[in-house]
């Protein structure tokens, strides 16, 4: 399960960056928070690829993302 959040949060985070980016590049300054966070979500994506006992492959990776929402989920409604 420790993979899975860290999968999903690399995810967001790199997903996170792109409009942190275009705001720095319309704004012609440097993007060094995007580029931050597509490094940090990257480390934790490519970590969860490489512990994850299995692997993932890509059909894995909706339901790593719903294991994680329900078990946010059940930690705030239990």
């Amino acid at each position: 399960m420790g993979t899975d959040f860290l999968l999903v949060l690399g995810a967001v985070l790199i997903l996170l960056a792109v409009p942190n980016a275009i705001k720095a590049y319309s704004e012609v300054r440097s993007p060094r928070v995007a580029t931050g966070m597509i490094v940090a979500g990257g480390v934790m994506f490519v970590s969860a690829l490489v512990l994850h006992p299995e692997g993932y492959r890509f059909e894995d990776i909706p339901e790593a993302v719903l294991r994680v929402i329900s078990r946010i989920r059940s930690f705030f409604h239990a």
